[in-house]
């Protein structure tokens, strides 16, 4: 029975080989020279025959890093939003990318793989399911290791070392720093581990990121605009708590990050680390790296804050009001249309948006916290969530996706957690 369109608008398509020729030939050498690479292991990977590959995702850049250091093509998953825009979604297609739903249960996807991995060819798959925000891993996604158990064919690893040093997912440029691709060996088909949680344990272990122990190369020119983009992460002042408050420093070549609220200083260097100065520039503290200072804001409470523009319900506290923003829906993949254009407010009941900018406007949306069945930041901080087997995404600018992705999980949680399970009929 033929498929309907959106099955095969989000199925899996073949190497093109004349693009494979023309990669292989014109652009993977200028990949290998531009970005520095250097492989371990390269040759574990066989030339033939079906496959599994896990890598950890610190970058927009690891796909083509991990295609040009390899002698055979390789199929990865990659987010769907690579597949909206028709001449970006051929070009990825042509050399054996399909999509997936992040954070979603995604079927089709699933079927891809397997059907792939029947054909006898190389998946490439991210465990993760996200870029890192700060450098450190994520938990893997139990469906990895169903799959690894079904299939039972080989499983290798691939571990990209300094790929979120050399640009990091807040960043607004990227470093001069080289890249290292270190390819393992997990298991042979017929020697699977008893259980997923081993499989999950071994492949985490395997793909953890170690940007922040190794050494950063010494570069004899100063490097300018470290600290632009930082504010996406760190959406709070790591001294005063203020949100919101983190600015870049002018000129950007100082790499300094400056609070609105209390004129504390940080100056970033090459190693993603943020070392606390004074006005003259000295330091006067020790460095601390993005990761521990983001873990540190993520802990912080939640205050509830006051407006006028929404109205709240009994005993209903307010978290945050976004800027003005267009919301776009999407009822059958990939039609995305624009629903509405005004702010986005997070209660610890509901996620609403309203289509006025000033006011209180006309609700365009209200979704309880609990019936969001997925939550995931998209490549270029668009904001995406399910409600009602509908996908809806909010492109966030001049504020933090990271704030609204953070906050929203943890109301989430805190809601699914006040509400008692329905009991069986």
């Amino acid at each position: 029975m033929m498929r309907n369109k959106h099955d095969r608008l989000r199925g899996a398509k073949p190497v093109n080989r004349w693009v494979n020729v023309f990669t292989r030939l014109f652009v993977e050498p200028a990949v290998r020279q531009v970005f520095r690479l250097r492989a371990v292991n390269p040759q574990i990977i066989p030339h033939t025959g079906p496959g599994i590959i896990v890598a950890n995702h610190v970058n927009l850049l690891d796909p083509p890093w991990i295609y040009s250091v390899l002698s055979r093509p390789v199929h990865f998953v990659a987010t769907e939003e690579l597949f909206r825009k028709r001449l970006l979604s051929f070009a990825v297609r042509s050399v054996g990318v399909f999509p997936i739903r992040k954070a979603a249960r995604d079927f089709q996807s699933v079927k891809n793989i397997i059907a792939l991995l029947r054909q006898g060819v190389m998946i490439g798959i991210y465990p993760e399911g996200i870029r890192s925000w700060d450098g450190t891993n994520s938990p893997i996604i139990p469906t990895i290791a169903r799959i690894i158990r079904r299939m039972r064919v080989p499983v290798y690893s691939c571990r990209v070392d300094r790929g979120y040093l050399h640009f990091p997912r807040w960043a607004r440029k990227m470093r001069p720093i080289p890249i290292r691709l270190v390819f393992g060996k997990l298991y042979d088909g017929d020697s699977l581990p008893d259980s997923d949680e081993k499989i999950i344990a071994d492949i985490a272990a395997a793909i953890r990121i170690r940007d922040y122990e190794l050494k950063v190369p010494l570069t004899r020119r100063r490097v300018s605009g470290l600290a632009l983009g930082v504010n996406r992460i760190l959406y709070r002042c790591p001294h005063c708590r203020s949100l919101e408050s983190l600015i870049t420093v002018e000129p950007p070549s100082a790499n300094l990050v400056e609070c609105q609220s209390c004129y504390s200083r940080w100056e970033v260097d090459l190693g993603s680390r943020l070392t606390p100065v004074d006005d003259h520039g000295n330091a006067t503290g020790e460095p601390r790296t993005v990761a521990d200072l983001y873990r540190q804001i993520r802990a912080m409470p939640l205050n509830p804050i006051h407006s006028t523009l929404i109205e709240l319900e009994q005993g209903e506290q307010l978290y945050l009001v976004s800027r003005p923003h267009f919301l776009y829906r999407e009822k059958l993949y990939p039609a995305l249309r624009i629903f509405g254009f005004g702010r986005a407010f997070l209660t610890d009941r509901r996620f609403v948006f309203q289509g006025r900018l000033s006011g209180r406007g006309k609700v365009r949306l209200a979704v309880p916290l609990e019936r969001i069945e997925s939550l995931s930041v998209e490549p270029g901080d668009k904001l995406h969530f399910i409600y009602r087997n509908v996908l809806y995404r909010i492109p966030i600018r001049r504020e933090s996706a990271a704030k609204w992705y953070d906050f929203l999980a943890n109301l989430m949680e805190r809601r699914k957690a006040a509400i008692p399970p329905k009991a069986d009929p």
